[in-house]
């Protein structure tokens, strides 16, 4: 059988169309590219790059990204740094999220992606969750459903699929499934009502393409839901009439690789009810889980009927509808990101100091993260340091000031406490506390007999409040993008 179009999703590397990818792509058939923070520098060598791409490998690509603004962005210039769907979840204004969903496919479309993995429709729960947090709308799935299904008419009404995740809702999963596989044991009844619904308002809006999760919901089926055909076939295609791309999460995720080898889930989920699959990570199983799949298909352990009808979906990605209207304004972006952002900084706690803060003589300590440590996992506007020179910037045309970098990866805050101690008022920005040995230590120790004269700033999620001190002032940011840092230092300067 020829492979030309096979239904897989392939990470590459590098910033260039390589020999070593297209010859993965021609000898697997794949039928498109994920593409990476690894493969983006600037808008103009993206465009480059899926150009070439596709002159090199002799037929049409998809091409997505998972552009969902916020925490997930890949790129860092070029295209517009939205705050991301907490802040729109605060703004609650569906203008704002089809606004968001337009510059989105107007940006994305001219450099020749087809296909963006967004929007996120997990809905929180009270508990802390490592792998949505600030990625969500909330906690109201009708709020979710209202902004996703708004984000998602933005996007395809010019010009770029979106794709509803994680399907069928992981916002109450208290482990991320890149490290492991989380079980979610809610009564069905209440999963239905407040998790499932915004997938729903997401088909009615028309949206291409669902992506399921690495999740178990024992109320729903003993198999994790990408290998679960109750899940694909009963809840999503005949209980919400979704009949478009249903689209596997990364089968190079944790949860996934500490069950079974990539190849396996290829075929596992394929004969699922899949239509598309990512392999985002290693060429070998790449490789191996196309052999795998047609062998497969030989021995009918995968319909050959179904995987056509595959096929025939994905056809629908690879020529989008054309925009119905407008050009790509970067100042348009830019304003929107500022409007956003500004909507969606929300004080957390009234403490002890009063915000805005009053200069004073004395230099206000400002802990920022040290995000050269985790360069390789978030993508930073400017690069890492970025953030770090917006806040100098504002900083020197406010007052006495002096910036200490916290480490996020390790707890050794050698110094810091003492600095803290010895200084009249302290801003701390926590990049996520609950997840990073850095950050909880230095608001632990900022927690001990400093609460009073420290602000904690949070810019990347709320549950970090319940780790500080009563009488430590807090404002919760969503996000950590520039505009957001920006939009933090509005309510905190005076």
């Amino acid at each position: 059988m020829s492979r030309a179009g096979f239904p897989f999703l392939f990470g590459i590397y590098g910033k260039k169309a390589t020999r070593d990818t297209v010859k993965v792509l021609k000898d697997t058939g794949a039928c498109g590219v994920l593409l990476l923070a690894r493969n983006i520098e600037t808008a103009e060598q993206t465009r480059a790059l899926t150009s070439e791409l596709v002159q090199r490998v002799g037929r049409p690509l998809v091409f997505a990204v998972d552009h969902e603004g916020g925490w997930v962005l890949r790129f860092k210039a070029g295209v517009t740094p939205l705050p991301g769907n907490c802040a729109l979840g605060r703004c609650g204004d569906e203008k704002l999220a089809y606004a968001t969903g337009r510059q989105m496919a107007l940006e994305l479309r001219p450099l020749g992606i087809q296909l963006n993995l967004a929007p996120v429709l997990d809905v929180l729960t009270q508990a802390y969750n490592p792998g949505i947090g600030i990625r969500s709308f909330g906690s109201d799935p009708v709020l979710v459903g209202r902004l996703g299904a708004a984000m998602i008419r933005g996007m395809q009404d010019h010009g770029v699929a979106a794709c509803a995740k994680h399907f069928p809702g992981k916002g109450a999963a208290s482990v991320d499934a890149h490290v492991a596989l989380p079980t979610i044991k809610l009564p069905r009844r209440v999963f239905e009502r407040d998790h499932l619904r915004p997938f729903g308002d997401a088909v009615k809006a028309g949206v291409a393409c669902v992506m399921t999760s690495h999740v178990r919901y024992p109320e729903l089926d003993s198999a994790i839901a990408t290998f679960s055909t109750k899940i694909i076939g009963g809840l999503l295609r005949r209980r919400l009439g979704f009949n478009g791309v249903v689209v596997a999460d990364d089968l190079c995720m944790g949860a996934v690789t500490g069950r079974m080898p990539v190849q396996q889930a290829a075929v596992s989920s394929l004969a699922a009810g899949h239509d598309l699959l990512i392999i985002a990570h290693d060429l070998q199983a790449q490789a191996e889980s196309a052999e795998l799949i047609e062998q497969a298909v030989t021995e009918k352990i995968i319909d050959r009927a179904s995987l056509a009808r595959s096929c025939r979906r994905i056809e629908a990605l690879f020529d989008p509808p054309r925009p119905k209207s407008g050009l790509a304004c970067a100042e348009e972006g830019a304003r929107l990101a500022r409007a956003v952002a500004r909507l969606g900084v929300r004080p957390a706690r009234s403490g002890s100091l009063a915000l805005p803060l009053r200069r004073s003589r004395k230099p206000l300590l400002v802990i920022f993260p040290d995000f050269r440590e985790v360069s390789e996992r978030f993508t930073f506007e400017g690069g890492p340091l970025g953030p770090e020179r917006q806040l100098k910037r504002r900083l020197k045309a406010w007052g006495p000031a002096k910036i200490v970098r916290c480490p996020i990866e390790n707890d050794k805050i050698n110094g810091l406490a003492e600095s803290a101690a010895a200084a009249e008022r302290v801003l701390f920005f926590c990049f996520e506390a609950r997840r990073f040995p850095g950050q909880r230590a230095a608001l632990q120790a900022l927690s001990r007999g400093m609460a009073k004269k420290t602000v904690l700033c949070m810019i990347r999620g709320g549950w970090d409040l319940a780790l500080a001190d009563a009488a430590m002032t807090a404002l919760d940011v969503g996000g950590y993008r520039l505009t957001q840092v920006e939009a933090a230092l509005d309510a905190l300067l005076a």
